[in-house]
């Protein structure tokens, strides 16, 4: 039997089509969305420190309250980063808390990359980080976040504790956490700044694509640093 000459064409045709199905599927992976709170637990009674410095810590901790942080993932890639608050760009207390969330995390499990994008002193940085910097050390216990059941892990090089859920089969977790084989609702940074889960959305509609982010200019983690207690020092020097 002859077939019309486009026939033989079919198959790969059929390729083509699956093909561009499979892509299209994976740009429009769902994606989920976990909101943070944040809360500073400095204890000043028993530092020696100038009361007007004292006063100023506080303001900073107390500004710290109105901060919100959203993470939003899919199983290959997530974004971590600081809902912004137009009313409070004014606020030197509360810029001076922001800068310890550090800024925008770019997270991709697929390629093994950890990006920090920071937008300081008025130019936008993309930090490359050590990804799965953290080794982690799961302990017998647990405690409900939510609807969640969730596992504690603490940190074998820094002074983190974590508290993350394997019914979320994801490496991800505020500030650019990862390397636990469970999303992570809570975590305490030097016993002093803990992030909390305060709203699990599944499925977050609203989100359509996660983004890589762009910069003007790269630069070393230790360069960001000192950029950063040299604004701190500044700060307290002028007020």
């Amino acid at each position: 039997m002859n077939y019309p000459s486009f026939v033989k064409y079919f198959p790969s045709f059929l390729s083509l089509v699956f093909c561009i199905h499979i892509s299209t599927a994976q740009q429009h992976e769902t994606i989920s969305t976990i909101h943070y709170k944040v809360k500073v637990i400095d204890d000043l009674k028993n530092q020696n420190l100038d009361n007007s410095i004292k006063n100023r810590i506080t303001a900073i901790n107390k500004a710290s309250q109105l901060i919100e942080c959203r993470l939003q993932f899919n199983s290959k890639e997530s974004v971590f980063y600081q809902v912004e608050k137009m009313a409070l760009d004014t606020d030197p207390y509360y810029n001076m808390a922001s800068i310890s969330i550090r800024g925008l995390y770019y997270t991709s499990t697929q390629d093994s990359v950890k990006i920090l994008n920071k937008n300081f002193s008025g130019i936008n940085f993309n930090i490359l980080m050590p990804f799965n910097k953290e080794s982690w050390k799961i302990m017998n216990e647990t405690k409900q976040i939510g609807d969640f059941t969730c596992y504690k892990a603490e940190s074998l090089n820094s002074n983190i504790t974590a508290w993350f859920t394997n019914k979320i089969a994801v490496s991800y977790g505020p500030n650019g956490l990862t390397g636990l084989p469970g999303l992570i609702l809570e975590a305490t940074i030097n016993r002093k700044l803990t992030f909390y889960a305060s709203h699990i959305i599944i499925k977050d509609t609203s989100v359509k694509f996660i983004e890589r982010p762009n910069s003007d200019k790269t630069i070393k983690e230790a360069e960001f640093l000192k950029m950063v207690g040299d604004k701190m020092a500044d700060f307290f020097d002028k007020n």
